[in-house]
């Protein structure tokens, strides 16, 4: 069975809480639109793989699984929500917000339209507005690998700078290093893996450290970050508590010895 993800972010936890336990490991985040498979019932809860291949619990009230409503979305024409975050208001220009959403989150466009706003429809069901500058469209499917492609990803990835660090997040609101990395990726149609490394199935290819360019990932022991050029890389740092950029650079700014010294491999969309 099918599902949308009806929340702005859904937290995908490893296990379903109980009350004897310690509660479960926050693993990762879906965001509204996206469509994930329903894999197990237990009570209340639903374990789910996503179409990136990663698997978690989360509730049932986060999720619609009405086979009309899955099939109008997937017939019509969906948009891709670009902000890091993105307030859909009531009305165009001066409305009241009524949702926030999360780049990545996928919006049904209901009509066709010009000018600076775009009627957008929620997968819960609600409608709002957004600035026509706010949507793409959503990849129809991986571009080619080029530099261009591994730039425009790496500048992607700046847009969060600043933004808090959370362990499983992948939104503005909080996100992890393998989060960042793999939505700056994920928005511009890229498929790669949720965790810091290279694993088979994925378009991540190792390449040799002496080849370093924009838009590969460093991977570090449990850790990885977007190259930038020039030695410099962006990641989200637990220990700084935010994303922010280093550099290979023993001189630079923001050297960081511990991960400079300690790289495991470099990947790149190939």
């Amino acid at each position: 069975m099918h599902a949308r993800i009806t929340q702005a972010r859904a937290p995908l936890l490893q296990a379903p809480p109980t009350q004897a336990g310690p509660p479960p490991e926050w693993v990762d985040e879906v965001l509204s639109g996206m469509e994930v498979e329903v894999l197990e019932c237990r009570g209340r809860w639903r374990r789910v793989r996503t179409f990136y291949r990663y698997e978690g619990w989360l509730t049932e009230e986060c999720l619609v699984c009405a086979p009309g409503w899955l099939a109008r979305w997937r017939e019509g024409r969906l948009g891709l929500v670009w902000p890091a975050l993105a307030p859909v208001q009531s009305r165009p220009g001066r409305g009241r917000s009524v949702y926030v959403l999360p780049r990545g989150a996928v919006v049904l466009l209901p009509e066709e339209g010009e000018g600076p706003w775009r009627r957008v429809r929620l997968a819960g069901g609600e409608e709002g507005f957004l600035p026509a500058g706010s949507l793409r469209p959503l990849p129809a499917g991986p571009p080619e690998p080029t530099a261009q492609v591994r730039e425009a990803v790496a500048r992607s990835a700046l847009d969060f700078l600043g933004c808090p660090y959370r362990w499983g997040g992948k939104t503005a609101f909080g996100i992890d290093c393998s989060g960042l990395a793999s939505l700056s990726y994920l928005v511009h149609g890229v498929v790669i893996y949720r965790d810091a490394r290279i694993q088979p199935g994925f378009p991540i290819r190792p390449v040799p450290l002496e080849a370093l360019a924009a838009g590969d990932l460093l991977y570090f022991p449990g850790h990885m970050a977007l190259y930038l050029g020039e030695g410099r890389y962006v990641h989200a740092s637990g220990s700084a508590g935010a994303v922010v950029c280093s550099t290979l650079n023993p001189a630079g700014p923001g050297y960081r010895a511990d991960l400079a010294e300690q790289i495991t491999a470099v990947g790149r969309y190939l």
